[in-house]
């Protein structure tokens, strides 16, 4: 199912940038996970994040327009094309 696929919906410099993400994404009733690319293996571009904060394909419409409404001064989420 296409749908429950993870989709990543913002990269972050650290884990607390991110859990601070994770947590607003969970009070607006979806469900978040991190995803750290430096432990998880995978090759880090320079000007790449360490951490990606992932949600259920179907919850990533809703995600990135509640991120790109955050006015927290965090980085912002990056998107894939």
């Amino acid at each position: 199912d296409e749908h429950s696929e993870p989709v990543a919906v913002g990269s972050f410099a650290t884990e607390g940038e991110a859990e601070v993400v994770q947590a607003k994404l969970r009070a607006y009733g979806i469900e978040a996970a991190l995803n750290d690319q430096i432990e998880g293996g995978a090759v880090v571009v320079e000007g790449e994040s360490g951490v990606v904060v992932e949600v259920p394909a179907a919850d990533a419409q809703d995600a990135r327009r509640i991120l790109s409404d955050d006015d927290s001064g965090l980085g912002e989420p990056s998107v894939e094309p």
